[in-house]
């Protein structure tokens, strides 16, 4: 199926848009974190410093951040509202000492090269403006031996029926486009709805 445009901004700057989009996605970017908490386990990683670009209101940052006690996480995002009810919803867990979220544009990240241990970055490629240069600042940011870790919904049938998955890249479209920026090799892969691509595991 033909790729559709997209329904709703790029970035939730509402109060109203934030709210909807945590109350129809909460569980499943609460279930993304854990599978990604799994992976890094799996992949050895006992802990350090995590950049997730493109935090949303923070649901993987606080998995990660309790699976990993050893973690520092930061969470960078340009909705304001999504960071504030991020704050909210850390503090309930507890882990303001651990996870600190900020206003910031995944393609242009306001950090030194070399920075991070692990960088995530969620359900974003097929929202931002310029994918590549988003990609190239998680290569930047992200340590010689770091481990970056991508996924995002792929576009198949199922957006005959849910509009959402008509607006996203398939696995293929999304490897072109990792493609043509400067992110280190990694591995991409289908799950029953999103891609992933995984690099330094």
């Amino acid at each position: 199926m033909k790729r559709a445009e997209l329904f709703h901004p790029r970035v939730f700057k509402t109060k109203g848009w934030a709210q909807g989009y945590y109350n129809r996605n909460a569980k499943n970017i609460q279930r993304t974190g854990k599978r990604f908490a799994g992976i890094l386990k799996k992949s050895g990683f006992k802990g350090g410093r995590i950049l997730d670009a493109g935090c949303g209101f923070a649901a993987v940052p606080i998995e990660l951040a309790k699976s990993f006690p050893e973690t520092k996480i930061i969470g960078i995002d340009m909705g304001e509202p999504l960071l504030e009810l991020g704050d909210s919803l850390i503090e309930k867990a507890g882990l303001s000492d651990r996870i600190t979220l900020q206003k910031g544009d995944v393609q242009k990240v306001d950090f030194n090269n070399d920075e991070f241990d692990v960088v995530v970055n969620t359900y974003l490629l097929h929202i931002v403006e310029d994918p590549v240069a988003m990609l190239n600042e998680l290569e930047r940011v992200a340590k010689p031996d770091g481990k970056i870790m991508i996924t995002d919904l792929r576009r198949f049938w199922l957006g005959y029926i849910i509009k959402k998955f008509g607006t996203t890249f398939t696995l293929k479209e999304a490897m072109e486009i990792i493609g043509r920026s400067d992110i280190r090799q990694g591995k991409g892969s289908n799950g029953p709805i999103w891609w992933d691509y995984m690099a330094g595991m």
